[in-house]
């Protein structure tokens, strides 16, 4: 999953996992995919958790970004998606919900579809939890598998990368499979 070829325009894309999972390094990953493309993106951050500095590091171009930041208003976040996603020009339009991901209904996760549709544009959902149900092509789930450290053998002080595995919950048009990707992360 390192590679972003599961990034599709005209559908809706569901990265989902707990606290320190990878879900963040994968939102990453498609940014970085995206803006070395010369690409727009946009990207609501619900909680206005993303921090520039590592966006940078992982290879995001900043200045093809357009960071929305919502100060925990899950509502305004829900209507700036809904927005960007008509607007023209983007290639990619992303909603990290974080911790507590708004309620998306039915009818609304199929209007946001068939909006990304028109538009031609990947839209991408991070959270804990999935919220577009049938209305997302591919849904994956992150996990964390292990913790590499640094440091002195009995006391290891600094963390230098994460093992995360991806799992595909929801493939569109194929059947589900148990096949997890794993890749290390710093």
């Amino acid at each position: 999953m390192t590679q972003t070829s599961w990034l599709q325009r005209g559908r809706i894309t569901e990265i989902v996992g707990p606290l320190s999972s990878g879900r963040t390094s994968l939102l990453l990953a498609a940014l970085r995919a995206v803006t070395a493309a010369a690409g727009a993106a946009a990207l609501i951050d619900a909680d206005a958790t993303l921090d520039p500095a590592c966006a940078t590091r992982a290879g995001v171009a900043l200045d093809r970004v357009l960071w929305v930041r919502c100060g925990g208003r899950r509502e305004a976040a829900v209507a700036a998606l809904d927005l960007l996603v008509r607007c023209p020009g983007f290639a990619l339009v992303a909603l990290d919900a974080g911790e507590t991901p708004p309620r998306l209904s039915l009818a609304q996760a199929f209007r946001l579809r068939q909006a990304a549709r028109r538009a031609d544009v990947a839209v991408v959902l991070v959270g804990r939890h999935r919220v577009a149900g049938a209305g997302a092509a591919l849904a994956v789930r992150t996990r964390r598998q292990e913790l590499a450290w640094a440091g002195p053998r009995r006391r290891p002080t600094r963390l230098i990368g994460m093992r995360t595995a991806v799992q595909v919950v929801r493939k569109q048009g194929a059947p589900s499979t148990d096949r997890e990707e794993h890749w290390w992360t710093a």
